[in-house]
């Protein structure tokens, strides 16, 4: 079944070659408030649980994997729409390589901009990520914001200052003081990411993205998942510990392909 139109496909070609990001709608309101629901129970099973070196969780501290935890996660995973989009972008079928959720709740420092391709370690076009806003993303609420056009660069160095590594959010290592080196002297675009509650970004791996402090008194919640083209070698990563997932035959256990969900 097909859950693209025509206009969104046109919307995509043109995103991904000239901008390297791309926004279209997706859950409803409803939807998002029932996912946030679950992460919040998710949130406070795991406030009873130590990592596995005995030290404490963070009150927000991001949640990895909970698509392995939850059916609702699991089932927005495979998603229909984003599995075709996906396809579509990265010409081929795909895997799943990781989920993750934010909370980024009021006060909250923002992410250093970086590549996702430089943790991944692929090349142009066998890797994208999506995030769906759980909430209303916008500047004040520390949005992520995209450089427009850096996905046509190659992996950028990185560099590193000690102390701003000392800000990082509880159990988290790589929000800050690990940032990408632009171009000198680059005239690359800083687009502010204002995204509407229920719609997802697909984001090229290569392109330099970020966010700013929370300075509202919301919540800007959001869960995030990478897909790779099959067959793709990509790093684990020490943190995330990537491994191929067979996005298809979970998503046989949710979606009938052949017949619309509304």
């Amino acid at each position: 079944m097909i859950y693209l139109t025509e206009e969104e496909k046109q919307q995509l070609l043109f995103d991904w070659r000239y901008r390297g990001f791309s926004t279209l709608p997706l859950l409803t309101e409803y939807e998002c408030d029932e996912l946030n629901n679950e992460l919040e129970i998710l949130r406070k099973e795991r406030q009873k649980t130590t990592k596995d070196g005995g030290e404490e969780w963070g009150d927000y501290d991001p949640f990895m994997y909970p698509h392995k935890l939850s059916e609702k996660f699991q089932k927005i995973f495979t998603h229909p729409k984003i599995i075709e989009a996906t396809e579509f972008l990265l010409n081929g079928k795909i895997d799943g390589t990781q989920t993750w959720c934010y909370f980024k709740p009021p006060g909250q420092l923002g992410r250093d901009m970086h590549q996702n391709s430089f943790y991944t370690g692929c090349k142009h076009n066998e890797y994208l990520n999506i995030t769906i806003a759980l909430d209303n993303h916008d500047e004040e609420n520390g949005a992520v914001w995209n450089y427009e056009g850096t996905h046509r660069l190659g992996i950028l160095p990185i560099e590193v200052d000690e102390e701003r590594v000392k800000t990082n959010p509880k159990n988290w290592r790589n929000e800050r003081g690990k940032p990408c080196v632009m171009p000198e002297g680059h005239d690359f675009k800083k687009i502010q990411g204002n995204t509407r509650k229920g719609d997802m970004v697909l984001l090229h791996s290569h392109t330099v993205h970020g966010s700013e402090p929370n300075n509202s008194n919301r919540f800007r919640r959001s869960f995030l998942a990478g897909y790779s083209l099959k067959g793709v070698e990509f790093k684990k990563g020490g943190h995330m510990k990537r491994t191929p997932i067979d996005i298809y035959s979970i998503q046989s256990k949710y979606w009938n392909i052949w017949k619309h969900i509304n």
